[in-house]
């Protein structure tokens, strides 16, 4: 079995940014880590971070080209896990030092320095069948080399009517109850090995909730809050919210 990696102080959680035309903030904060305004050892990409990228997608490959570059610049300093999402998957072939975690091997087990068990996943998991399975139909590739085709075919018309669909998409919400639906995934975790803390994304609710000894975290929204979680020990593991608003 391999080691789990420990999660380092001054690891970067960051989630959903869902960068598109409209949404360039992510690709600034990439640029500040690249500069060493921003510093980590450790960047943890909890998925969505694109509004949609696939590397068998021609048209979103190019789209995206600048934020493909500079994460493969980082990487060759920096730890970089990136948790595929519902928006973003297929990418190992993009990223050639960066750890990608497909929907399939999510959750994935880490630890801290404190010795506490920590599962982290980009949340869209122990989904009802048939949504499981539609999702991971359309993440699979020879479907979306097909559709590429005629994409390509067509001038790439579907996906510019997809990207267009998308930044329409209402992403700054409250769930009620999230602190109930938050117990309930924890419980499902504890269904694989008991962990001390869970943390996802997908929500966009930005919340950190004790449940007796365990901890669920909830990575907020790039693109609503342009802010993430970076990790303190003191001397047990925290998530300190920091912000790139101006």
């Amino acid at each position: 079995m391999p080691e789990q990696i420990v999660i380092k102080e001054g690891a970067i959680f960051i989630a959903d940014s869902h960068e598109n035309e409209n949404r360039k903030n992510f690709l600034r904060f990439l640029y500040a880590l690249k500069s060493g305004e921003i510093k980590t050892p450790q960047l943890f990409l909890m998925g969505d971070m694109f509004d949609f990228l696939a590397a068998q997608c021609e048209f979103f490959v190019k789209f995206y080209e600048p934020y493909i570059d500079v994460i493969n610049e980082i990487s060759e300093k920096t730890e970089i896990y990136y948790f595929e999402g519902n928006h973003d998957f297929n990418l190992a072939p993009l990223f050639k030092n960066v750890k990608t975690y497909p929907i399939g091997a999510q959750p994935v087990k880490f630890a801290s320095k404190c010795q506490k068990c920590v599962f982290i996943a980009h949340g869209d998991i122990f989904l009802p069948l048939v949504s499981k399975y539609a999702l991971r139909f359309l993440r699979v590739k020879i479907f979306l080399k097909t559709m590429n085709f005629f994409d390509k075919f067509l001038n790439f018309r579907l996906s510019k009517r997809i990207l267009n669909k998308l930044k329409r998409k209402i992403l700054d919400y409250k769930i009620p109850n999230f602190k109930e639906l938050a117990e309930a995934k924890v419980y499902r975790y504890n269904g694989l090995c008991k962990a001390d803390i869970v943390i996802e994304g997908h929500y966009h609710q930005g919340d950190i909730f004790e449940l007796g000894s365990q901890k669920y975290v909830n990575v907020p929204s790039f693109a609503c809050e342009q802010s993430y979680f970076i990790v303190e020990y003191a001397p047990n593991i925290k998530f300190a919210r920091k912000s790139v608003k101006v």
